[in-house]
């Protein structure tokens, strides 16, 4: 058994505008992640962070690179065939809009029974609804709520019963693509926490996409910045929030607020360019601390 769970090589995916122009919503990004740890993946709107995860899933086939899920090179379409239900159900997604992740149709306990109907798992618990059971209580949802549907939930509620579905299949991995950005504060404190409980517990490995930075900083081992589809730089967490490097990961930190009311009102921000650099050498400057280091940084 490897250390790495899931290596990412070189990839790069374009999206066709037409029969000869192209978008590039990722360029050349490569990292690993190990098993058990929690990697964050931060960015403004439009860097390339759900392009990457859909890669991952196999929901876009990247235009180049390569990437390994446990050995098996997912990018390859007969790898992928072969391994396909055991893919399925290692690796879960949890998306940022729960209202059009779940299907409203559907009462909760049968959203949460969906990954196994479709794999042919059988419950461990008897039926599948005393399997959905479980899950929700699980993630802290009240059975009482087993019988209603997602639009009866509030958003909350719902990003619990989508992280209940994906813990249904015990996935290695939980792809989770801004899971929080469209909760109160309040709540995201408690997914966040229900998050770090589930990796504490189960061992998952989590690649967390958000783009708020403080609770990435909270919850994540390690922390890649995605910029324009680069990878701009990589570090753990203390690392990265104590000596950010490239320009692009200096403007975001600089940009979180300070929980002082009074401070915050009197704080200064240090002006950067509209744009940053994105060419340069991949380079280790420190231990796991990389960045993309072009000449003038």
């Amino acid at each position: 058994m490897t250390e790495n769970l899931l290596e990412i090589s070189h990839l790069t995916h374009k999206f066709p505008i037409d029969r000869r122009e192209s978008l590039t919503a990722l360029d050349d990004v490569s990292f690993t992640l190990r098993r058990g740890e929690i990697f964050g993946l931060v960015g403004e709107s439009g860097s390339g962070k759900s392009t990457l995860a859909r890669c991952v899933m196999n929901v876009y086939r990247p235009t180049a690179g390569k990437i390994l899920f446990n050995g098996i090179e997912t990018t390859d379409p007969r790898a992928f065939r072969k391994n396909r239900a055991y893919l399925q159900s290692a690796r879960q997604m949890i998306f940022q809009d729960s209202n059009s992740s779940l299907d409203p149709k559907w009462q909760a306990w049968q959203v949460i029974a969906e990954p196994m109907r479709l794999q042919h798992v059988t419950p461990k618990r008897g039926s599948y609804r005393a399997e959905a059971e479980f899950q929700m209580h699980y993630v802290g949802l009240d059975p009482l709520y087993l019988d209603k549907y997602p639009p009866e939930l509030s958003g909350g509620q719902r990003q619990r019963l989508a992280i209940a579905r994906a813990l249904t299949m015990e996935p290695e991995l939980l792809v989770a693509d801004e899971p929080i950005a469209a909760l109160d504060v309040s709540i995201q404190a408690q997914i966040v926490n229900l998050f770090r409980h589930l990796q504490q517990e189960h061992g998952f490995t989590f690649l967390f996409i958000a783009h708020d930075l403080s609770m990435v900083e909270f919850l994540c081992d390690r922390v890649g910045v995605l910029y324009h589809g680069r990878l701009v730089e990589l570090a753990t967490a203390k690392e990265l929030y104590a000596n950010p490097l490239h320009p692009y990961t200096q403007a975001l930190l600089s940009a979180i607020p300070v929980p002082d009311p009074r401070r915050e009102r009197h704080r200064v921000l240090p002006e950067f360019p509209d744009t940053f650099p994105t060419d340069g050498v991949w380079t280790e400057i420190g231990p796991e601390h990389f960045v993309l280091k072009g000449e003038n940084h």
